[in-house]
């Protein structure tokens, strides 16, 4: 009997080197090619059990595969739509950059960005292609701070259903008293995120957003899901009142009195809220005298108080099409640090003098006091220059001698290697809350002579700091990577441009002088657009890069405190370093160290409200193509994708989705250029004749088929 219960003994390790040595194989495979009898079948069902425990192999559908462990790490999950997950992560050995898989019931409790610990593994595919796959090990935090959805109460059991597809995962209320008894599976809701859970998302009611029955209830949801608040909390308000709304004659006395000097603002028409203003005239020996008034946000919020505090939290202003969420409260954006007309206000001034080759010169930065002489638009003094409009004489003095520093600094830019993509903006005529019009913003001469004398000002006092060697924070901007310049090669190749090379230097002049020669052969919306994404994305830092696509050696945000937390900082820095000469070089480390974290901090919340910006823009824009539905338009293909091919309609800057299923002509994706199907071709960049057919406000989707 021993004998015989010894040859029908499978060899475990013999069946995990055969599942090794194939792809996939069923369990009728296994047992066939390894002559093992139906009597051994429970045998071997436990023997793949146990391989599959020991995450040797796993099962997908009928088949076993092989699955080779790699590592365990922590990391940010990315959930997309249908609760597919993916883990991003670098292969050891070749330092390639993969993303492993893991299906929808592998996920549990977690929601998109959560921070978990993961094991990474190998396996090939039926076609022998290699992949990767994670099993979770831990949540380690929830990103998300928040959910939004619908409550339904089975009984007495309070069920949430999350709006978006991603996070429908198991919730979990962890005190149902705190629910309205009255609430309605119309509203919706925002629950709190709370501590991770493998198996379930721990959640606590919150407040109701908005309704279905309520219009704008897509955008309502939008500014709750990003956790924006709109209003500020009580303790922020209750400072905000209680600071004078006047500049004291006691303070005037510790500053530089620039009240006297002739001084401007340029803004657009419905701008409330100036945090920059100028003063310039030319000297005898030729040169320039330029200031650069910046409001001296740093003297009225504190470093910790409830202002700051907020203001750290929220990072920035959201520019929406027909409002403003503030970083600040009106009491300062719109009040004593906004940069009106005929009121005395304080400033940090950064004077230059600049020679006729844009060299500062002399630079000089101090705590001033100024008032302002007139609120200028851009429309007033593009007209100026087109002698379309007549200004009083000193004040268009002062703007032809501004229009002569800018050429001398855009020039200076243009010879470093600074790129304008000339890329264009869409901007939403709103009347009675209603979208009227979509107009394509342009750009004069005023707007170009703003960004230049900024730019200039962000340079020198990022430099300023970094030749003190004072802890500062930067603005940097990484050149192109390799991946992203073969992405450019392949496009210029396929648009027929076979003179340009792509340079992989990562010099700005070399890329400057790259797109000047498409700009001499072909630059529409598209390759605009193509170079734009080769870009890296501007973050940041504590540490100076410099910034490529500006062609800056160093880089800060110095000159919008009321709208930006880091322009902010930086006067905060600026104070205490350089007025009040408080460094100390033991301290240095520490200071970087928490520079660091609130750079990460506001590079985040820059991301999260250009998405929300984004988002809301894109909703507003469905309301007014709604009228539009059935007519015809034309359109540029702007991307290929696997489902369908992306239109931009140029006159309104509006991207359409036309879905391959749409066409009824078996189109599929050849490449990232081309799509083809038996009649139709699909190139990007080229035109085509397409249809609105119906709009999704929801999601700000715009759809249509081809004409």
């Amino acid at each position: 009997m021993k004998n015989k219960n010894l040859s029908l003994s499978i060899d475990k390790e013999k069946v995990l080197n055969f599942i090794k040595n194939r792809n996939e194989s069923t369990f009728v495979e296994i047992a066939k090619q390894l002559k093992i009898s139906p009597k051994q079948n429970k045998q071997l069902t436990n023997i793949l059990n146990d391989l599959i425990k020991a995450n040797k192999i796993e099962k997908y559908k009928d088949k076993y595969r092989f699955i080779l462990f790699l590592k365990r790490i922590e990391a940010n999950i990315s959930i997309a739509t249908k609760r597919f997950g993916f883990i991003d992560f670098e292969n050891s050995e070749t330092s390639e950059k993969r993303s492993a898989f893991l299906a929808p019931f592998q996920l549990n409790g977690a929601l998109d960005k959560d921070l978990l610990l993961v094991d990474i593994f190998e396996y090939k595919n039926e076609n022998g292609e290699i992949l990767n796959k994670a099993n979770i090990i831990k949540n380690i935090s929830h990103q998300a701070k928040s959910v939004i959805g619908f409550i339904e109460f089975k009984g007495k059991i309070p069920k949430f259903k999350a709006f978006d597809d991603k996070d429908k995962a198991e919730f979990y209320f962890l005190e149902i008293s705190k629910i309205p008894k009255d609430i309605s599976p119309k509203q919706i809701v925002k629950c709190n995120v709370l501590k991770p859970n493998l198996d379930k998302v721990v959640i606590q009611f919150d407040s109701i957003v908005s309704s279905l029955e309520e219009s704008d209830y897509p955008i309502k949801k939008i500014i709750s899901q990003n956790d924006i608040n709109i209003e500020f909390n009580n303790e922020t308000i209750k400072q905000a009142r209680m600071i004078p709304q006047i500049v004291t004659q006691q303070e005037i006395e510790q500053r530089r009195d620039l009240r006297n000097l002739l001084t401007v603002t340029i803004d657009g028409l419905d701008t409330k809220d100036f945090d920059d203003a100028i003063s310039c005239y030319q000297l005898e020996n030729g040169n320039y005298k330029l200031f650069i008034h910046i409001a001296d946000v740093s003297y009225y919020v504190k470093e910790n108080d409830e202002i700051d505090k907020e203001a750290l939290k929220r990072g920035t202003s959201i520019y929406l099409p027909d409002k403003v969420i503030p970083m600040l409260p009106f009491e300062l954006s719109n009040g004593i640090c906004s940069l009106n007309p005929k009121v005395d206000r304080a400033c940090l001034t950064l004077e230059l003098e600049i020679n006729n080759i844009g060299q500062n010169v002399n630079i000089d930065i101090y705590q001033s006091v100024i008032n302002s002489d007139y609120r200028l638009t851009y429309n007033e003094v593009n007209e100026l220059f087109q002698n379309k409009k007549v200004l009083p004489d000193h004040i268009s003095n002062l703007l032809f001698i501004a229009k002569d520093i800018s050429k001398i600094l855009r020039r200076t830019k243009e010879e470093a290697g600074y790129v304008d993509f000339e890329i264009k903006e869409a901007k939403l005529i709103i009347e009675n809350n209603k979208v009227v019009d979509i107009k394509i913003k342009e750009e004069g001469e005023s707007e170009k002579l703003i960004e230049d004398f900024m730019v200039r000002a962000n340079e020198t006092v990022a430099q300023l700091m970094l030749d003190k060697n004072l802890p500062s924070i930067y603005r940097i901007h990484d050149k192109p990577d390799s991946e992203k310049l073969m992405n450019l090669k392949e496009i210029v190749a396929f648009i027929g441009l076979k003179d340009i090379e792509v340079p992989f230097d990562g010099s700005p002049k070399t890329f400057r002088a790259m797109v000047q020669k498409i700009k001499q052969e072909k630059f529409d919306d598209y390759i605009k657009m193509s170079l734009l994404r080769t870009m890296q994305k501007a973050i940041y830092s504590s540490k100076n890069i410099g910034h490529f696509g500006l062609a800056s050696t160093a880089y800060s945000h110095f000159t919008s405190p009321i709208r930006r937390y880091p322009d902010l900082l930086l006067h905060r820095l600026i104070r205490k370093y350089i007025f009040e000469n408080n460094y100390k070089q033991e301290n240095h480390d520490e200071e970087l160290e928490k520079i660091s974290k609130i750079a990460e901090m506001n590079s985040e919340s820059e991301v999260n409200a250009m998405s929300v910006e984004r988002d809301v823009v894109d909703i507003r824009r469905t309301e007014f193509f709604n009228q539009f539905i059935n007519k015809t338009f034309e359109a540029t293909v702007s991307g290929i994708e696997k489902f369908g091919a992306f239109f931009v309609i140029e006159e309104y800057q509006a991207s359409v989705l036309i879905r391959y299923e749409e066409l009824n002509d078996n189109v599929i994706k050849l490449n990232n250029f081309e799509a083809k199907g038996n009649k139709i071709k699909l190139k990007v960049g080229e035109k085509y004749l397409i249809r609105i057919t119906s709009i999704d406000k929801e999601k700000g989707n715009i759809n249509a088929t081809l004409v």
